[in-house]
């Protein structure tokens, strides 16, 4: 899509919140000189700041119907890869909606970070040795063996663009690689198999672990649920950096503390933080307390190099748009 001939007129981009302020100060020195920015970092000051009514841009990575109107804006640029915290309904009915990326590799070593750290209990035995001293995981006291990578199956869920870096990643460590994607796709080299979404059913038997890296819409909203928990081996882990809803909260938790399966990484969450609340936890359930689950405040994505990345797109889209150029990352057309 072309944002429309904007040469010779005063184009203004309004940053909302937080993560978009922080972005400004990262892309300021790469934008159009005569590109008006107004920085409102506290989103409940927008109503208290006149300045940013007109903006015909808004970097932001949500609106709320409850914003003043903003019958300007023409482009909506997400900080974010996910649009789903947009009231799109409340913005002008033609504005372009693009997001950003940057954040493949950083999400894909996690998630090989992770499966590795959960075949080998990482977590578990560096913490009794740590706490305790204790010795009952070695060959010294005749322990039980941990697991290793190679040979096993993982399955990803979602073979988008993390999804395929995820699988280059792991194909080295002599890992069988399988997914399922809910659009047709070709596998790349090291992948042995694409699966329609619909056939999910038959690759979780095969798989020791499984990887969540799709995005979250009406196919993909509880999609592992507990039949399919069941279908998984008890003793599979799972690695969510999709989006919590993706998976049945309570049925994942009942497995993880049954023993139904062998543990998890979990990076989304099905609650987040509040004003009220800063340090609420992701889950009423704690799976903070389970030893066989690994649980980050959803930033496996969030590294400097990604940063970087994601600010080079935005201001990227920025300049297009002052000039009038294709932009990139269009998501769809409001």
């Amino acid at each position: 899509m072309r944002a429309g001939n904007n040469r010779g007129l005063l184009v203004k981009a309004l940053f909302l919140g937080n993560v978009a302020a922080d972005t400004y100060n990262g892309i300021k020195d790469a934008l159009p000189a005569d590109l008006d920015c107004v920085v409102v970092a506290d989103p409940h000051d927008l109503a208290r700041t006149p300045e940013a009514a007109g903006a015909d841009i808004l970097v932001s990575n949500h609106w709320r119907a409850d914003y003043p109107p903003a019958p300007d804006i023409r482009l909506v640029q997400a900080v974010a890869t996910g649009v789903d915290l947009f009231d799109l309904a409340s913005l002008p009915k033609g504005a372009a909606i693009c997001n950003a990326y940057g954040h493949e590799t950083a999400i894909a070593e996690y998630v090989v970070m992770t499966w590795l750290a959960l075949h080998h209990r990482l977590f578990q035995i560096s913490g009794e040795f740590r706490e305790r001293g204790s010795w009952r995981t070695s060959w010294v006291e005749s322990g039980a063996p941990h697991g290793e990578v190679r040979n096993t199956t993982l399955g990803i869920v979602g073979y988008g663009r993390v999804g395929r870096e995820v699988a280059k990643r792991a194909a080295p460590f002599g890992a069988r690689i399988l997914a399922a994607n809910r659009s047709p796709r070709e596998a790349d080299p090291g992948t042995e198999r694409v699966y329609p979404l619909a056939d999910l059913d038959r690759m979780l038997p095969e798989c020791d672990t499984v990887a969540l890296c799709t995005a979250l819409g009406p196919e993909t909203t509880g999609l592992i649920d507990a039949r399919r928990l069941a279908l998984m081996k008890p003793d599979a882990f799972v690695i969510n950096i999709a989006r919590g809803p993706v998976i049945d909260e309570d049925a994942l938790y009942e497995a993880l503390r049954g023993g139904r399966l062998g543990g998890a990484a979990i990076d989304v969450w099905w609650q987040y933080p509040t004003e009220a609340e800063p340090n609420r936890r992701g889950s009423p359930h704690p799976f903070h307390e389970l030893p066989n689950v690994i649980v980050t405040p959803h930033n496996s994505g969030w590294t400097s190099g990604m940063v970087r990345r994601r600010w080079d797109e935005v201001a990227e889209n920025l300049r297009r748009f002052a000039r009038g150029d294709s932009l990139i990352n269009l998501v769809t057309t409001n």
